[in-house]
Order: C-alpha cells, then sequence, then structure tokens
C-alpha cells in the first residue's frame, strides 16, 4: 500500500507519516503543485496511492481543488481501484465537509487536532488496516 499526505503543516505530515508508516509507504507534500506532480509520478510508475490524506487549508490551491485536479487525472488513466480520500482540516463547516463528500468524493473527513484513534477507527472502516481489537 502507498499513501500520500498532503499538508503545509509539517507537525501534521510528521504525525501522520510517523503514524501510517507502520501501514503503508507514505509520501508526502506540502502543497497542491506537490501533491499533483507526485499523484502523476505513482501513476506513470504503475505505482498508484492507495489513500491519501488531504488538507483543505493551503496556500496556492487549497484541498478541495487539489483533490478535483486528482479526480480529473485518476477518471483519465482509468485505474483498476480509486483512491480512498480521507480529508484533514480544521474546517468542519457544513460547506467545507460537503464540497469534500460530494465534489471530492471524500470517503472520511477527519478535523484536527488529529486523534490516533480516530484515525485508526477511520483506517479499519475503510479497509485499510484491520480493525483494532476492542479495549479490554
Amino acid at each position: 500500500m502507498r499513501f500520500l499526505i498532503v499538508d503545509d503543516d509539517e507537525s501534521i505530515i510528521l504525525f501522520l507519516r510517523t503514524f501510517l508508516s507502520a501501514y503503508a509507504e507514505c509520501l508526502t507534500a506540502c502543497d497542491g503543485m506537490e501533491a499533483l506532480s507526485a499523484f502523476e509520478a505513482a501513476l506513470e510508475e504503475d505505482q498508484p496511492f492507495t489513500a491519501v490524506f488531504m488538507d483543505i487549508l493551503m496556500p496556492g490551491m487549497d484541498g478541495n481543488e487539489v483533490v478535483q485536479a486528482l479526480r480529473r487525472i485518476e477518471d483519465a488513466s482509468g485505474p483498476a481501484e480509486r483512491f480512498k480520500l480521507i480529508m484533514i482540516s480544521v474546517l468542519a463547516d457544513t460547506k467545507n465537509v460537503s464540497e469534500s463528500f460530494f465534489q471530492g468524493r471524500a470517503d472520511a473527513y477527519l478535523p484536527k487536532p488529529l486523534r490516533r484513534e480516530s484515525l485508526l477507527l477511520e483506517l479499519a472502516r475503510l479497509g485499510l488496516i484491520a480493525p483494532p481489537p476492542p479495549p479490554q
């Protein structure tokens, strides 16, 4: 499995890369253009991303704009399986959540600050990891 983590906050990238590297190879991007380049390179190498973790608030292209571009690239390449999209943001308003799910075809929306437990539950719900054992 391969994950792409896109966020302009280095502490979020570090947290996600450290946590998620136990489950998949993790590549990171700190802005939209870097994310698009990494995504296209992964497709060209025939090593597409299984999941993309996308921040919404970023300079230049915001996360929703980046996702629209990623989905267009994905649609043009006709992959066997679509990447899972996990939006991450401090924004929890209806407009941003709706845009992420309906226009970006997000599979999950995680509010910041990120919590390990919430992240684990979403990864399991999406079938990216085995479900965590129930608490004792």
